[in-house]
């Protein structure tokens, strides 16, 4: 019988992706720093992650060409000069107020690369000379290339954690969304990924998130089908207690006869995991 066996820590998308409340950017931040070498992305959630940015990058670049060029030039602007600061002040109240109107999101990068470009605008007319002018055309050129800059940092991250290629079956996403009523099928892919990853390594593995309706509020469900989730705060305490436990196999082996929803999981992972 196998002890101590802990591989680490999965990461979900949100733990690396800009997040609206300070404090649990933070507690993300200080995590990553504490623990990156034991921090493992499953393909899924690196996928979504990119994904994620690469549309909310594009959406910020069209809405610029698409309603900043022609915001400006009803206003008669084919220069940029220091003086039209309120002018560019409307168009990014305008467009957070869009933002606003838009289905919640458990990540904040729209407002986040957003806000760094109403930063870099503002700090780009403010450093004009009385009387310098910036052809228009110039001008979308350096946002363009800032945009880029910062789709870069926001990337940065998920390039730089190990990633491990899992797909998951069909069967094992199935049991975690029937075990745990739930909705979003994206993270019942990063669940299975995590979980497949423990058994097939016979390692303990911790998955870490900030999202509490989808997955924290359901953690006993999901500590029931053999995954312990965790908030970043607490995910080196239960890193500790799971040092203590017998190893997977051998856990599942002695618990005797298993719960309707612990056989779900068992179902789905034995075709690709020998559990005795």
């Amino acid at each position: 019988m196998s002890f101590g066996k802990v591989e680490g820590f999965f990461l979900d998308t949100c733990i690396l992706l800009p997040h609206p409340l300070e404090a649990i950017m933070k507690a993300c931040s200080d995590f990553i720093k504490e623990t990156a070498s034991q921090c493992i992305l499953s393909s899924s959630v690196k996928k979504e992650a990119l994904d994620l940015i690469d549309r909310a990058h594009c959406t910020i670049l069209l809405n610029f060409h698409s309603r900043l060029k022609p915001f400006l030039v009803a206003k008669g602007m084919k220069e940029i000069t220091n003086r039209e600061g309120q002018v560019f002040a409307d168009f990014f109240a305008e467009q957070k107020a869009q933002f606003r109107r838009l289905p919640y999101k458990k990540s904040n990068i729209q407002y986040e690369i957003l806000g760094a470009m109403e930063s870099y605008i503002a700090s780009q007319v403010h450093s004009l000379e009385s009387g310098q002018k910036l052809p228009v055309d110039v001008f979308f050129a350096l946002v363009a290339a800032e945009l880029a800059v910062k789709k870069h940092d926001l990337e940065a991250p998920f390039k730089g954690i190990k990633c491990e290629e899992i797909q998951p079956s069909n069967s094992l996403s199935s049991a975690i969304v029937v075990g745990s009523l739930l909705k979003n099928p994206d993270d019942a892919v990063h669940l299975a990924s995590a979980l497949e990853y423990q058994f097939n390594h016979n390692r303990w593995v911790i998955f870490v998130t900030t999202d509490q309706h989808e997955i924290l509020d359901k953690a006993l469900e999901f500590k029931e089908m053999f995954l312990q989730c965790s908030r970043p705060d607490w995910a080196l305490d239960y890193y500790r207690e799971l040092t203590k436990k017998e190893a997977p196999l051998d856990h599942v082996k002695n618990i005797g006869t298993p719960t309707i929803r612990q056989q779900r999981v068992l179902d789905a992972l034995s075709p690709k995991i020998h559990i005795g």
